[in-house]
């Protein structure tokens, strides 16, 4: 069951990087509405960039939801086309770009958001989630039906994740040692809350089961804007 608090204002969840900086290099417009971002990666002050990547700029999708440094160990998300796991001690890389083969077509999933735990890194995308075990590297691939469009995740406990849908009051609970869905849900009651358009994420702290979210209700010209703390 999802546990919410209503909060008068956000707090300042921020887990800060200390060895690991994106530096955005620019942009262009190859097609028109196609918008590509560029950035450098930096290590402890150093760029990296063309000694990991051979090329002087990185492609990325890089904004708020991106978690790209573990808080205690040397583990870094590089947002990029192929979704790296850096191991910044030995500057191992694990790819974290995931598949979907349908109606004849292949297809990456488009990349969410990024969070560390102590021992996992969750990858969060439109409609999957890959689980990677930062002391084997191994990695569980997630897979989703194609009606679900994820806006975040979070583990709830040791075996189950909790999945909130985007532009809906959607959410389900992700079972990892059974491999199912175990439990679809409202988030909030809409008798409360009517005219939902949609939950947005705002923030976790680090060895947290709990997140922020930003309820927006929609209806003709007015939004109403909520805050919420979930767990």
């Amino acid at each position: 069951m999802i546990q919410l608090s209503k909060i008068e204002n956000l707090s300042s969840l921020t887990n800060p990087n200390q060895k690991i900086e994106l530096k955005y290099l620019g942009w262009e417009e190859p097609h028109r509405g196609f918008e590509l971002f560029y950035y450098a990666l930096f290590i402890e002050g150093i760029d990296q960039t063309e000694a990991l990547f051979s090329t002087d700029k990185l492609n990325c999708n890089f904004n708020e939801k991106m978690e790209i440094e573990h808080p205690t160990r040397n583990f870094a998300f590089i947002p990029c086309a192929d979704r790296i796991l850096l191991d910044t001690t030995n500057f191992s890389k694990t790819n974290l770009k995931i598949y979907f083969r349908e109606n004849g077509s292949t297809y990456t999933d488009q990349l969410k958001g990024s969070f560390f735990y102590a021992d996992y890194h969750l990858t969060i995308n439109s409609r999957s989630l890959i689980l990677t075990n930062l002391n084997t590297l191994e990695t569980n691939k997630i897979k989703f039906p194609a009606e679900v469009d994820i806006e975040w995740a979070y583990f709830k406990n040791a075996s189950q994740i909790q999945v909130f849908e985007a532009f809906s009051n959607k959410g389900f609970i992700y079972n990892i040692e059974n491999e199912e869905i175990i439990s679809q849900e409202s988030i909030i009651d809409e008798t409360l809350y009517p005219n939902i358009f949609r939950w947005i994420y705002r923030g976790q702290l680090y060895n947290s089961n709990e997140v922020e979210m930003e309820l927006i209700q929609k209806k003709d010209d007015t939004i109403i804007q909520t805050y919420f703390r979930v767990s």
